[in-house]
C-alpha cells in the first residue's frame, strides 16, 4: 500500500520536477505534426473500445514532441499495417518494436529502448492436444499462429519446418487455436492475459505448453527513414535521452508494470542517421 501511494505521489510531482527541462508552449493547430502509428496491445497500447487511444508510447512521446514544438497525430492500425505505413513513410513513428536487420533498412530505432524487461515467449494449444512442445524442433509438422511481420526469438524465427499462420493480433492467434484452426499460438507472456481477454477467453481455456524462452526484450520507438520529417529524428532522440536520464522512463515503466532490469542500466548508443533507407 505504501509503495502504491509513493508511486502516485511521484507521478503527481513529475510535471513540476521536470518543468525546467521540458517546459513547452501550449499546443496550437498550426504546429507541425508527427504521425504516431498505434496498434491495440494491452496492457501497453489501447486503441480499441476506448474514448481515445492511449498507452506507453504516447506517454513517452508527448513531452518530447511538445518541447520540440510538434503535435502528435495518432494513426490507429493493426500491427502489420502500422509497419507497412512506416515503411512507406506514411507515418513518422511506430513503437514497441524489436530491432531486426530487416526493419533497420527502413526504420531508425530510437535510443534508449522505450521498453526493457524480462519475459518469456510461451506457446498455447487446445487441451486436447496430446503433442507437448519441449523445443522448437517439436513444432515440426505442426501449425503455429504468429503475429504477421512480428519478430520473436532467433531459433523460432529461423526455423522452417512448421507452418506459420499469420494473423493481425495475439488475440486472433489464440482464437484460431481455440477454434481448432491451428495447433499452437506463440505469445509474449507479459501480454498474454490481455490477449486472452480481447479474444473473449480465459487463461484456462487453452493449455500452456512446457516450452518457453525467457529473455530480455527491448522494444523501441522507430522513426521511418522515408518520412518527410526524418530530419527531426536526431532532435527527438536527444530529447528522449534527456527524459530517460531524468528518470521519466523509469516512472512510466512502473506505471505499466515494466520495472527496469536490475543492474543493467541502458546506455544510449549512437546510431548514424541518414536521409534515405539502407539498401
Amino acid at each position: 500500500m505504501f509503495k502504491q501511494s509513493l508511486l502516485v505521489l511521484l507521478f503527481c510531482l513529475l510535471p513540476s520536477a521536470l518543468t525546467p527541462l521540458f517546459a513547452a508552449p501550449p499546443l496550437r493547430a498550426d504546429m507541425p505534426v508527427l504521425k504516431l502509428a498505434m496498434y491495440h496491445s494491452p496492457p501497453y497500447y489501447f486503441t480499441e473500445d476506448v474514448a481515445e487511444p492511449h498507452g506507453l508510447s504516447l506517454d513517452l512521446l508527448k513531452p518530447a514532441a511538445r518541447q520540440l514544438g510538434l503535435r502528435i497525430e495518432i494513426v490507429t492500425c493493426p500491427f502489420p499495417r502500422c509497419l507497412k505505413l512506416a515503411e512507406q513513410g506514411e507515418v513518422d513513428i511506430v513503437a514497441g518494436l524489436i530491432k531486426t536487420d530487416e526493419r533497420e533498412s527502413y526504420l531508425h530505432f530510437i535510443q534508449p529502448a522505450m521498453m526493457n524487461f524480462v519475459s518469456s515467449f510461451v506457446f498455447y494449444s487446445r487441451h486436447g492436444q496430446d503433442h507437448d512442445i519441449h523445443s522448437v524442433a517439436d513444432l515440426s509438422g505442426h501449425s503455429v499462429t504468429v503475429m504477421r511481420d512480428a519478430a520473436y526469438f532467433p531459433a523460432f524465427d529461423q526455423a522452417a519446418d512448421f507452418e506459420r499462420v499469420p494473423v493481425n493480433s495475439e488475440a486472433k492467434a489464440l482464437e484460431l487455436v481455440h477454434k481448432g484452426r491451428a495447433d499452437y499460438a506463440i505469445t509474449i507472456e507479459q501480454t498474454a492475459e490481455g490477449s486472452f481477454a480481447q479474444a473473449g477467453l480465459q487463461l484456462s481455456d487453452l493449455k500452456r505448453q512446457p516450452y518457453h524462452v525467457n529473455q530480455n526484450i527491448r522494444g523501441y520507438m522507430a522513426f521511418s527513414r522515408q518520412s518527410p520529417n526524418f530530419q527531426l529524428a536526431a532532435k527527438l532522440e536527444q530529447m528522449l535521452e534527456q527524459q530517460y536520464r531524468a528518470g521519466m522512463f523509469h516512472l512510466l515503466w512502473q506505471k505499466y508494470h515494466l520495472p527496469a532490469i536490475q543492474n543493467q542500466a541502458q546506455k544510449p548508443v549512437a546510431t548514424p542517421l541518414t536521409a534515405t533507407p539502407a539498401e
